[in-house]
């Protein structure tokens, strides 16, 4: 592995913009892969805003999506921000030689085979099995949030306990058509408030509490797709990196400097 590592996160939502900016900082050759527009609407925990606007900051970290090799390479090169790649799967992973690849996408249909992608391969959470289709295994559950698995499958399989934001309730367009908010991100509201529309459809709170998600405006969007997410707890984390999203990023930076110090797993079987 070089002493310059590049790194290859796949997604954008909120855990994979958090791995993303956590191995920027910490001085790798980042870039973000991300081929359709990012469905999350928690914009103000994410980079995904970069996606449409070009370029977005995120606690302190700029995201700029690269739609020429040229732009991508100087990204890349500078460390000035992460460069967003949106061209097909196969063309990113086999065009360019990667030292990592992480895969964080949260909307993913499958996990990808990415052992022998790439020097070291991380897939996060359920779907992949250490040393078969990944080099490591992390694990993103409430339990054990970057838990570190280097052989096999993750111990549990709970859909439940998987769920990072169980504390939201999700608005859903009821037509298709282009979303107009009247809220902002952290607004209080009642049950029953306007939070935007859709054409002559008035969106509103099913609930008393806070905007953590919200479409963009003028966005065109589809029936049943996500267009609001309102918290009710006050303990709900609304805006930057969560807690335990952030325990799972160190633990990426954490495994990849393992593995660039040369680490060989213990094995117990030697003590006995």
């Amino acid at each position: 592995m070089s002493e310059d590592t590049s790194v290859l996160v796949l997604g954008m939502d909120e855990l994979a913009s958090a791995v993303a900016r956590k191995l920027h900082l910490a001085g790798h050759a980042v870039a973000i892969h991300q081929p359709v527009p990012p469905r999350t609407i928690r914009r103000r925990m994410s980079f995904v805003d970069a996606w449409t606007d070009g370029s977005c900051a995120f606690e302190g970290v700029e995201a700029r999506r690269a739609d020429k090799t040229k732009d991508f390479l100087s990204s890349l090169k500078s460390g000035a921000s992460i460069p967003v790649l949106w061209h097909p799967f196969e063309e990113v992973t086999t065009r360019w030689p990667w030292d990592i690849i992480v895969d964080a996408r949260a909307d993913s249909s499958g996990p990808e085979r990415l052992r022998h992608l790439a020097a070291v391969t991380i897939g996060l959470g359920p779907g992949y099995v250490a040393g078969a289709n990944c080099d490591v295994l992390i694990d993103i559950g409430a339990r054990d949030p970057g838990g570190v698995i280097r052989q096999g499958p993750l111990s549990r399989q709970n859909g439940v306990d998987e769920r990072r934001f169980a504390d939201g309730r999700m608005i859903t367009a009821p037509h298709h058509g282009l979303f107009h908010g009247v809220k902002q991100f952290g607004d209080t509201l009642a049950k029953g408030d306007i939070v935007g529309a859709i054409g002559s459809s008035e969106i509103v709170a099913p609930c008393a509490g806070r905007v953590r998600g919200l479409a963009r405006d003028g966005a065109s969007v589809m029936k049943g797709a996500d267009v609001a997410e309102i918290v009710s707890s006050p303990k709900a984390e609304l805006l930057g990196i969560t807690t335990r999203d952030r325990l799972i990023a160190r633990s990426v930076a954490f495994v990849i400097e393992m593995e660039r110090a040369g680490f060989e797993p213990i094995s117990l079987e030697n003590f006995f």
